[in-house]
């Protein structure tokens, strides 16, 4: 019996426009347009807040926590206050006054553009309950110190018996001591110059003893320790505020919080405050 022949079979070209489906190489320009925008939008926020990404925390040299689970009162300190910020969102500051809190200090700004987006609220809730206030600058050396100042001024309008500004210096974003200095003397100066009240420097006891002594002695500190006993003393250094413990509780706020004592009496503290010259604030 004679074999048939088998056609050949034909070939089909791929349709133009269309990938080949088979080819390893689909999938990479999409993923590199992925990846391209993920960059894009961290650089997008990096700028925006002046080298902070907000997922990522800085690094706070030795941060304070010593021996921070054993919480105190300090004793001997009778004027005691708290410090605020946009982690401490919802405050019932008329409960908060009612437990003998006298001063706040909120966080206002960060680096040359960062607003903390509470500020506003707990800036206005504070003094309608006649808490005293103040407002406070997070300090990153990497970035314009001018810039900073700035950011700040624009932010925060001081009013008569307001606390002094705050410049809080506690990270190093990588930069030298004389560089960290230099950016915060320019902050202290042109704040000063604003309001014609020296600004208080806010840091942590290991961060002063490593980057700041022997300077800025003229200046009003407020120390963060949070090991009892003497341990928060500064030799040959008086400190005005002292914030013991980042675990405090309070009636009217969730969580744990930052609180302080007043090295002083309420005279010493109401002398400390804001006053506008020539009776204006601007």
């Amino acid at each position: 019996m004679a074999s048939r022949a088998v056609p050949k079979a034909r070939k089909t070209a791929p349709r133009k426009g269309l990938p080949n489906q088979s080819s390893p190489l689909a999938w990479k320009p999409l993923a590199l347009g992925i990846v391209g925008f993920f960059f894009l939008v961290l650089g997008i926020e990096y700028y925006k807040t002046g080298g902070r990404l907000a997922f990522l925390r800085h690094k706070v040299e030795e941060a304070t926590n010593t021996n921070s689970l054993t919480t105190f009162s300090p004793k001997g300190y009778d004027i005691i206050g708290l410090d605020v910020s946009h982690h401490n969102r919802e405050i019932d500051w008329q409960e908060v006054k009612q437990q003998n809190i006298v001063f706040s200090f909120i966080k206002a700004t960060e680096g040359v553009t960062h607003h903390d987006r509470y500020f506003n609220k707990h800036w206005n809730q504070a003094k309608k309950h006649d808490v005293l206030r103040g407002a406070y600058h997070f300090f990153l050396p990497a970035r314009d110190a001018k810039g900073q100042a700035l950011n700040f001024l624009n932010r925060v309008k001081l009013e008569a018996g307001d606390l002094p500004p705050v410049l809080d210096v506690e990270v190093t974003n990588h930069q030298s001591d004389e560089k960290i200095r230099e950016g915060v003397q320019i902050w202290l100066d042109m704040v000063e110059e604003k309001y014609e009240l020296k600004p208080i420097i806010y840091t942590n006891y290991a961060f002063y003893e490593k980057h700041l002594a022997g300077h800025f002695d003229h200046y009003p500190l407020w120390i963060a320790h949070y090991t009892p006993e003497k341990s928060h003393k500064i030799e040959k250094r008086n400190w005005l505020f002292w914030q013991h413990t980042d675990k405090g509780k309070l009636k009217g706020v969730k969580g744990n919080l930052d609180l302080n004592v007043f090295n002083g009496t309420m005279e010493d503290l109401y002398n400390l405050c804001y006053e506008p010259i020539h009776g204006h604030a601007d």
